[in-house]
């Protein structure tokens, strides 16, 4: 396995002991790795910050956004558990492709949704797109899970 940006990142930034929702961050920490592991991608890189409103007791939890960039494929993922977010859909994912994906996407995410129109807190303006339904080959989406997370990558990897 090969160190990453994102790596040293999380071993210079780690998360003080008093966030009462720590877990969290090294729950996205360690999938972000496992994901990068599982697709092959040696270059994961943090692109942005922000910040989780955490349920009760509420702290304000810093979090990094991240970028797994494959050869022709690049995405940036950020997830936000908190109180301030609308459930179910805790992921943000951004696609940057070589070529479209026109392949089936199973009902995994609103191929309306349009990023542009609201607030991407760690994404710069060069991972905020529109939807799906636009361009196939530069999206942004909301997903539920980290098992959808998994799926997308798995999906717009794939260079036929």
């Amino acid at each position: 396995m090969k160190l990453t940006e994102f790596d040293r990142w999380v071993g210079s930034h780690r998360l003080p002991d008093k966030f009462g929702y720590g877990k969290g961050w090294w729950d996205y920490v360690e999938l972000l790795q496992r994901l990068s592991y599982k697709f092959g991608i040696d270059d994961v890189r943090v692109i942005g910050r922000y910040v989780i409103h955490t349920p009760p007791p509420e702290q304000k939890l810093p979090m990094p956004a991240v970028a797994l960039v494959a050869p022709h494929v690049a995405t940036a993922v950020r997830w936000d558990f908190g109180s301030m977010r609308q459930w179910p859909l805790e992921w943000t994912v951004s696609v940057r492709r070589r070529s479209p994906y026109r392949g089936p996407t199973f009902g995994l995410f609103d191929a309306t949704f349009d990023l542009r129109s609201q607030p991407a807190e760690g994404f710069g303006p060069e991972w905020v797109f529109g939807p799906y339904r636009e361009d196939q080959a530069r999206f942004s989406c909301e997903l539920e899970d980290e098992w959808d997370v998994a799926a997308l990558l798995r999906l717009v990897l794939h260079e036929a």
